[in-house]
Order: C-alpha cells, then sequence, then structure tokens
C-alpha cells in the first residue's frame, strides 16, 4: 500500500490567513562591525553524573557548544570513534523501531562508518526504504535492526504492510536481556491524525515496555523523541505545533518509567531545525545520547 499527501485543508479562506508567514528563516545581515560579550561572572558548574535511564530531563534540556550536545542535568559521553562504538556493541543486539529519523541511526553505522554490513540492502533506496533494515558485524557479534511502525505511516512509494507490526508488539516478540537496546520514536507520521491516536498508541508501548521489563529488566529502552521539521512542510498538518505537543505528551505517558529519553526536540531545534533529517553532526550527538542512557 502507499499513502499520497494531497492538498486538503480543514480550514477555511478566512482561517489559513492566520497561517500566512514572512519574514520566516531570513539570514541575518553579515556586516555586524563588532558584538561585546560580557562575562556573567558566575562560575559555570557541570554536572557531574552521567546520564542514565529513568532520570527525568528539563526543558530546555541542554544547549550545542563546538558541535556537541551539552545536557543540563547530566554527563553525555561522545560516542564518535569507531572503535569505541565497536567495543560498545560488542556482543549486543541493537533494535530500532520508528520512522527514517530512526533509520539514520543504521544508515550511519553501515553507510559512513561503516562498523557494520548490511545483510540485506539491495534494493533501490526512494523505492525500497520503508522495508526491515539489517546490519551485522560478524568479528562483534553485532547486531542491528530497523523496522518501521506501522499505521499511521505516511509514503508516497509503495510498502508490503504483510511483516509489519505496531511498537507494542514488536516490544513483545523481543526477548530482551542486558545485551539488548531498544531504541525507539513515534512521531512524525501522527502529526496529521487525532492526538487521541498518538496517546493511545503511546501509551500501548508503555504497557509494551512494562511487560518486556518484568521478564527482562536489565533491557536497556531509550525513547528518541521527535525531531524538529522543515520550516516550508505543511503547517496545519506537519508543523511543529504538533510535535511539541506530541513531545509533551510522550514525556508525560512514560514519565516513571526507566527509560533513557533523547531529546531529539531540542536538539534539532539548536542544530539544523530547517531540516528533517539532520547533518552528521547532530546524528552523532544523537547516538551518543542514546549509548550513554543505554551504557
Amino acid at each position: 500500500m502507499n499513502s499520497v499527501n494531497q492538498n486538503h485543508s480543514y480550514l477555511s479562506e478566512l482561517e489559513k490567513m492566520l497561517l500566512d508567514r514572512s519574514n520566516i528563516g531570513v539570514e541575518i545581515p553579515k556586516n555586524i562591525e563588532s558584538i561585546k560579550v560580557l562575562s556573567c561572572n558566575k562560575k559555570r558548574v557541570l554536572p557531574s553524573k552521567r546520564c542514565t535511564t529513568g532520570s527525568f530531563y528539563p526543558i530546555p534540556s541542554g544547549y550545542f557548544s563546538d558541535n556537541i550536545w551539552n545536557p543540563l542535568h547530566c554527563q553525555m559521553t561522545l560516542f564518535t570513534d569507531n572503535e569505541k562504538i565497536k567495543t560498545f556493541l560488542k556482543g549486543k543486539k541493537v533494535f530500532l523501531i520508528g520512522d527514517s529519523t530512526v533509520r539514520q541511526y543504521i544508515r550511519h553505522f553501515a553507510e559512513t562508518i561503516k562498523i557494520v554490513d548490511y545483510f540485506n540492502h539491495t534494493e533501490d533506496e526512494m523505492q525500497s526504504w520503508q522495508k526491515t533494515l539489517l546490519a551485522i558485524n560478524l568479528e562483534k557479534f553485532i547486531y542491528v535492526q530497523w523496522k518501521k511502525h506501522t499505521f499511521p505511516f505516511v509514503s508516497q512509494t509503495f510498502y508490503s504492510i504483510k511483516e509489519d507490526a505496531y511498537i507494542a508488539r514488536q516490544i513483545d516478540q523481543i526477548g530482551g536481556g542486558q545485551n539488548t537496546i531498544i531504541i525507539l520514536t513515534m512521531g512524525q507520521h501522527f502529526r496529521p491524525f487525532s492526538l487521541r491516536i498518538f496517546i493511545r498508541s503511546a501509551l500501548n508501548v508503555r504497557k509494551a515496555i512494562e511487560r518486556l521489563f518484568y521478564r527482562s529488566p536489565r533491557t536497556k529502552v531509550i525513547i528518541k523523541e521527535e525531531n524538529a521539521r522543515d520550516m516550508d512542510t505543511n503547517i496545519e498538518r506537519f508543523s511543529d505545533f504538533h510535535g511539541y505537543i506530541q513531545y509533551l505528551t510522550l514525556r508525560e505517558i512514560f514519565h516513571g518509567l526507566n527509560v533513557g529519553f533523547v531529546d531529539a526536540l531540542d536538539m534539532t531545534i539548536a542544530y539544523a531545525s530547517n531540516v528533517i533529517h539532520p547533518p552528521v553532526e547532530v546524528l552523532q550527538n544523537l547516538i551518543s545520547m542514546s549509548f550513554t542512557q543505554a551504557s
């Protein structure tokens, strides 16, 4: 099946005028002669505790400096070195569940830093990106899999639904254990639909994680919040207004559960907010935040 975005609106012509925007994303003039920076005369106190699962991050949760994300409430370990990543992933299974933004993880491992090899990626990228991806490293016994969450799932290209399963069902089919990491995301494909659908799906995912922890309490589960989206997207259906509501909803639903959170919304607003798939500088920090909490 496939799903195509059509020019449909629930707004009247008068209501649409409220969403007319100008001077959005305009580049700041570069002919500034000088900028004077004053010290705040306060000693910067760095967090001493490493980022772990079960912690609740503030809003805003951090800032970028020299292309490195600095969480306000904990210390993040950088995972940018190939050998360091391979050492961390040795003997582990990583299940990536969600949309194309978490699919970037497996593509980074297999195509950019080349620490794993694809097992089943032989087709045209544009026509088959929704299919399950598997990548392995036989020497280090590393297993990485990406599988999309099912409905709602927006895609103009055709894909099979025979092997699809909701996130909760996928989690129920994972045995878990101390060498299992689950990184999931949900949000972008839910934006055009009723918030009730998102809430119901998130509650089902929470229940599935609770069942997972009953049988395998040492499994690491990381919730990657959704990214900020392109400025020129359909405001009514896909804007970050919907994403922010879902972002707050997800924080509430998973509060109190021993899972890790990656504040991708804050990170992508601070850096590369004009693209849904951020560049490698941001992706490395998303991965680092995920693996720090899964350590």
